[in-house]
């Protein structure tokens, strides 16, 4: 793994810790978690599944929930902020958000990868505001501070008469690593090393040269529910015979499984007869194979509004951004194998890949949109949960909820 795991003080370099600065103010506790959801809902999530019920609904409305969800989930673990297509080359930058908070993905000079919070040092202004190619140094629109790339500070013009200021501190660093093709960060610097909080995931998607795999394409999505709720969908095979009919004949409900988890991961596979456009067909596979991988198709989700899908001859991101409690941005990033990404050559199997991937979403988008209008019923809070389907959903809220502990 790549890795840019450090802080910059001073213009200085050292390894990263929480305790040189801390970039997430903690300013909840637990108790705040258990006024908002109450003892009640969480103890419901309890229990064997036909008897247990999932969050409340202030848990998808309330904007004071999703405030805690953001300092006490994803400031406190490893979550995807950016993607390694989109800063290339060295001195590639590119600008995110995260829940309201302005961060710089970049690619230094050595071609690491970094992640800054996106501010100057001085006055705060946003150092970066659109995707930037072959910078040199970082420089504030609004004084002119400049920073090197591995965000030291480099000169600050007229501070003192003589354009230095040498106790100025560096940019701001944000422990991160790259996993193959996406940069994860962790905002409190705490959280266990990410090859730990991975495993399960790698070891779903061992024997996948993911290495091997470019990027092919994205396809956006803006959907009006609660994030959560994007990720139950994604990895609840419950409704696929009533919701995607293409889907369904690909693989019946009868050949199905409930989706398994394993810590704190949630996951599914299924074994197919033959391909089809879109699904291993018309493309090339990933190599070395073996027979029952080159008919397959598994998939993940991290409680971090992550999951990836892996089929042999491609992999799919799912990566979704909270907004607001009943707003949230969807994409999903395409890989493809080698040159089948890019060539001329493979542009129809590419295309079945993205719009195979565009009308599964579309399928799904009304019925989110839906279960998110249902939250707002007092006559449904938690609901009455299918004891075979329903595992990984639950264990979703679960996971939530330790999340916040």
């Amino acid at each position: 793994m790549d890795a840019a795991c450090c802080i910059l003080f001073g213009g200085t370099e050292r390894g990263f810790s929480a305790m040189d600065h801390r970039v997430v103010e903690q300013c909840s506790a637990w108790s705040d978690v258990e006024a908002i959801a109450g003892a009640y809902a969480l103890e419901a999530l309890d229990g064997p599944v036909g008897s247990a019920s999932a969050l409340p609904n202030v848990c998808y409305t309330s904007a004071a929930w999703q405030k805690l969800e953001f300092e006490r989930l994803f400031a406190r673990s490893w979550f995807v902020a950016g993607f390694v297509q989109d800063v290339p080359l060295p001195g590639d930058a590119m600008p995110v958000e995260a829940f309201g908070m302005p961060l710089l993905v970049l690619r230094d000079l050595d071609g690491g990868i970094r992640v800054f919070h996106n501010v100057c040092r001085h006055r705060r202004a946003i150092l970066v505001s659109g995707k930037r190619t072959r910078l040199r140094e970082l420089a504030c629109p609004d004084h002119g501070w400049t920073y090197d790339l591995d965000g030291s500070l480099k000169r600050c013009p007229h501070a003192d008469g003589g354009g230095r200021h040498d106790d100025a501190p560096g940019l701001t660093a944000i422990r991160s690593e790259v996993w193959h093709h996406w940069v994860f960060v962790n905002l409190d610097g705490e959280a266990p090393a990410l090859e730990d909080y991975l495993a399960p995931a790698e070891d779903l998607v061992r024997g996948y040269d993911l290495g091997t795999a470019r990027h092919a394409g994205t396809v956006h999505f803006e959907i009006a529910a609660n994030w959560k709720l994007a990720l139950e969908n994604y990895i609840e095979p419950y409704h696929v015979f009533s919701a995607h009919p293409r889907l369904h004949a690909f693989v019946p409900m009868s050949e199905r499984m409930p989706s398994r988890t394993d810590r704190h991961v949630m996951w599914n596979r299924y074994l197919f007869r033959a391909s089809e456009p879109g699904r291993g067909e018309g493309l090339p596979h990933f190599p070395n194979l073996s027979a029952e991988a080159a008919r397959q198709g598994v998939w993940f989700i991290l409680p971090t509004a992550f999951g990836v899908e892996v089929y042999p001859d491609h992999v799919a991101s799912f990566h979704v951004a909270p907004v607001a409690p009943d707003r949230c941005r969807e994409r999903i990033d395409v890989y493809l194998v080698g040159e089948a990404a890019t060539s001329p050559e493979w542009a129809d199997g590419r295309q079945a890949v993205l719009d195979m991937w565009k009308e599964l979403n579309h399928e799904d988008i009304g019925l989110v949109e839906s279960m998110q209008r249902g939250r707002t019923s007092p006559a449904y809070d938690g609901g009455c949960l299918s004891a075979y389907w329903d595992e990984a959903p639950l264990h979703l809220s679960r996971m939530v909820v330790d999340g916040m502990r």
